[in-house]
């Protein structure tokens, strides 16, 4: 029985997803301003946050998402069920991590990476989901509870240049919740107050160990990132992987600094003449 109340929810993920991610999002924005809407809505949405869905491919083939933090409407919804979320970042996860590694996943959103990346590490390894967003911040943590994922460590904080403080901006859809040093977003519902921490910091004072794959997505500040880890690249030279986001000339000019060689993880094109929004490779040399 529960086994089929997983799949159900499930294959009600994979319906809801067909609508799109923008018409649903208008259906979000019209249950929280109309009550009869919200009150027709309020059994199906009940019944999905109280269970967990599966996932049935790719790297995350076998584990289960809490739903309780993860809207129907999040913009990756429709990619969870079938493992097809950023196929070409799984991939490299698959070549470059392996039982005794060291994960660390910056900008984790709800933490399917986060998840994947600890079942690969273990026994011995160790994983670590870098996000500042509270409600991602519960959605990771109940899922690791969820498949037993207990090397799997949250750090509730905004991976930077220098520790200190900043204001999160919390977008319409949360995965693209960022910083409010990066500029403004249209679509901000709220602010929050977070914590921003150096990694270099962390693994210097043995708070986290080093890494051996380091993936990276956090809307615009992945430079920022690089630089608060730049002692910690340069003495453990883990591969990093890295969504890029208008910030290639940067992040080549970057990785060349430290004696990486870059690449296009989605095509043979050079990252300089590929799309803003792409997936980079950057292995020490």
């Amino acid at each position: 029985m529960a086994t089929r109340t997983k799949i159900g929810r499930t294959r009600a993920l994979r319906v809801a997803s067909r609508l799109g991610h923008e018409r649903l999002l208008s259906i979000e924005r019209l249950r929280r301003r109309n009550p009869l809407v919200r009150a027709l809505l309020a059994p199906a949405r009940w019944w999905m946050r109280r269970g967990s869905i599966g996932v049935f491919g790719g790297l995350g083939d076998g584990l289960r998402l809490s739903m309780a933090h993860i809207p129907v409407s999040h913009a990756h919804a429709g990619a969870f069920p079938g493992g097809l979320l950023e196929v070409s970042v799984q991939e490299a996860m698959r070549r470059l991590l392996g039982p005794g590694d060291v994960f660390y996943d910056v900008g984790a959103n709800v933490g399917f990476f986060s998840l994947a990346g600890a079942r690969r590490v273990a026994p011995g390894g160790a994983a670590y989901a870098f996000e500042p967003v509270p409600e991602n911040v519960a959605a990771i943590r109940d899922s690791a509870v969820l498949n037993g994922l207990d090397n799997l460590e949250v750090i509730e904080s905004a991976a930077g240049r220098a520790a200190g403080h900043d204001r999160l901006l919390l977008i319409e859809d949360l995965s693209w919740s960022h910083l409010e040093s990066l500029g403004s977003h249209p679509r901000t519902r709220a602010t929050v107050d977070v914590e921003v921490v150096a990694i270099d910091d962390l693994v210097a004072s043995g708070r986290i160990r080093p890494p051996d794959l380091v993936k990276i997505d956090v809307e615009g500040a992945e430079i920022d990132v690089l630089e608060g880890m730049r002692r910690t690249i340069e003495e453990h030279r883990p591969a990093i992987v890295c969504e890029l986001h208008d910030t290639a000339r940067q992040f080549v000019e970057t990785m060349d600094g430290l004696g990486y060689a870059t690449s296009n993880l989605e095509g043979k094109g050079s990252l300089l003449e590929a799309p803003p929004s792409v997936h980079a490779l950057a292995m020490p040399r």
